[in-house]
């Protein structure tokens, strides 16, 4: 018996740049990349990282983000908050943050019940405020229900009978 013949296997050289070298430098951002690797490189990213280091000033959200936050309950420690950083002026607001934390973290249950309170009125009026907005949405009548309807004719439909039965008949 003859042993069966091999199967060759395909097998695919090395990716190497024009200069032979298994890495390429990127056009854009001047990283060494490896060959194998290039189609997987994504440099744009690392760009928009690079910031202007010059004033801190908070970050103005859009305003239709600002609408969204606007509308959202609001907890009892959010409540606090911001009450509490009223009262300390322009300090670091991660002192005034951790200050705060730990003001409301040792702040007895009868101490917290006024946040409680305004922030449950606050979901309340949330609510409402989304029920009343649900009742108001558009809402897409059926096709069926269309005034339309009626001035379609319905279909009138015709029997044939088979040709054994007709034959049986006759």
């Amino acid at each position: 018996m003859a042993s069966a013949p091999r199967v060759n296997k395909r097998v695919f050289p090395i990716r190497r740049a024009p200069d032979g070298s298994a890495f390429h430098k990127c056009g854009a951002c001047g990283v060494s990349i490896a060959i194998a690797l290039a189609d997987m490189h994504y440099c744009e990213s690392k760009m928009e990282v690079k910031r202007f280091k010059g004033t801190v000033g908070m970050l103005s959200l859009p305003k239709k983000n600002q609408q969204l936050i606007k509308n959202q309950p609001v907890s009892p420690y959010r409540l606090f908050m911001e009450s509490f950083m009223k009262g300390h002026g322009m300090e670091s607001y991660v002192e005034i943050d951790r200050i705060g934390f730990e003001k409301w973290k040792n702040m007895s249950e009868e101490e917290k019940q006024p946040y409680v309170y305004h922030a449950r009125v606050l979901d309340y009026e949330h609510q409402e405020a989304l029920k009343k907005e649900a009742n108001e949405c558009i809402k897409v009548k059926d096709g069926a229900d269309s005034a339309m309807v009626e001035k379609v004719e319905k279909p009138q439909w015709i029997f044939i009978s088979s040709s054994s039965e007709d034959s049986k008949e006759s």
